[in-house]
């Protein structure tokens, strides 16, 4: 596994939650009206974009790997609000009906962008904000949360602390793990403690990935952790000492006026958070 190689398209993701929903390259292709080669070749662009492989092939059925399990879970939700996005554009008010039919290029890194200099409209950040040049909405806020898979509990040990996973191999998300240390919430006061591991991802279905093979412990938003509890592939550690919840926001850049469109896609992704357990 390795981080991403590139730029994430949209139309990629919808082909590949297709793929995953009819479980069919085939079906995909002719629910969409496109060549099958066309749909084969993109998903295998995002597969490399990934660094992983998200679907395994057979002569008959299409199945997802444990990766793309993962990516479809955590992908869904955002490929939904766009979507809805693009779909309130043709219906919202007079100030948007005029315009020409849109595109939205999404670009998932975890450098934090320059929004004016690189011609982005929004951009989504969490944690403390110390960028005076943009204008925040608070979308909600997510619980970091530590997971681990049984084995590597069986074979390692669960830690009661968080000094403990300083014998631990942990899996680093990178924008979770500033300069490689892991907030937690200890008798009223916040500590940090620095955590190690051999895999650093800037991906989260990739860390999740990791984690159900056994290579560590990961910490991410707790809502996408869920789905490998309920299946019992993944195990909560540390629990009693979680950090307070970050914010997450939408951020645009001050002293400007906001596309129409952006405004639009602005709402329509706080009122689908809001329905979201985070």
């Amino acid at each position: 596994m390795c981080p991403m190689r590139g730029t994430i398209e949209v139309g990629a993701v919808e082909l590949f939650v297709r793929v995953a929903e009819l479980r069919s390259f085939r079906g995909a292709a002719d629910a969409l009206g496109m060549p099958r080669s066309t749909v084969s070749r993109r998903i295998s662009e995002l597969e490399l974009a990934l660094g992983t492989r998200l679907l395994q092939r057979t002569t008959r059925r299409v199945e997802l790997t444990s990766a793309g399990k993962t990516y479809l879970r955590a992908c869904s939700p955002a490929l939904e609000t766009i979507l809805e996005a693009g779909r309130a554009l043709s219906t919202s008010s007079e100030e948007t009906a005029g315009h020409p039919r849109m595109s939205i290029e999404l670009v998932l890194t975890d450098r934090q962008v320059e929004l004016v200099a690189e011609k982005f409209d929004l951009g989504f950040r969490s944690g403390t904000l110390k960028d005076t040049s943009v204008v925040a909405h608070e979308l909600g806020r997510a619980q970091p949360r530590c997971f681990a898979a049984r084995e590597y509990l069986r074979d390692r040990g669960t830690p009661r602390t968080p000094r403990d996973l300083l014998r631990h191999d942990c899996i680093l998300f990178t924008p979770l793990a500033p300069r490689g240390r892991w907030t937690f919430r200890t008798r009223g006061r916040t500590v940090e403690v620095p955590v190690r591991g051999r895999l650093v991802v800037n991906s989260i279905p990739l860390a999740l990935d990791a984690a159900m093979r056994g290579l560590g412990i990961v910490r991410v938003p707790g809502a996408l952790g869920v789905e490998g509890l309920a299946a019992k592939q993944l195990v909560e550690v540390l629990d009693t000492y979680a950090p307070p919840p970050r914010p997450a926001y939408a951020v645009h850049p001050s002293g400007g006026r906001v596309a129409p469109a952006a405004r639009v896609f602005l709402e329509i992704a706080k009122r689908h958070l809001e329905r979201q357990s985070w």
